[in-house]
């Protein structure tokens, strides 16, 4: 699995933690916008307002094929129908992408988008 190298939209450092209180998915889920969310992560992708788009190649593994990746940006959702990559949200794309826990993504998003 590849990694692209993302810049943290606040420019923290890694394990540079703002919140005090605990985390809550669903405030995550709803403060982040999907097309917010995918139009840093996926910089160089055109993407809709609504819908499933197509999220250019897929950043899990070497992809050469454009159109195997997508991204729902109504609910967060992806997949990629080359190395079935996928996920419901953008929770999920953060954990498979860095590797991380449920916890340590969700510290992550609400780090890296000041959502405390």
């Amino acid at each position: 699995m590849s990694k692209q190298n993302h810049s943290r939209p606040s420019g923290l450092q890694p394990n540079q933690r703002r919140h005090t209180r605990p985390l809550n998915a669903d405030h995550i889920r709803q403060a982040l916008s999907s097309l917010d969310f995918y139009r840093h992560e996926l910089p160089n992708v055109p993407l809709k307002k609504h819908g499933w788009n197509d999220g250019g190649l897929c950043p899990f593994h070497a992809d050469n094929r454009a159109g195997s990746f997508r991204v729902n940006l109504e609910t967060g959702a992806f997949k990629c129908f080359s190395c079935g990559a996928g996920g419901g949200d953008v929770i999920a794309f953060t954990m498979t992408l860095y590797g991380l826990k449920f916890a340590d993504a969700l510290a992550r998003l609400a780090d890296d988008w000041g959502l405390l």
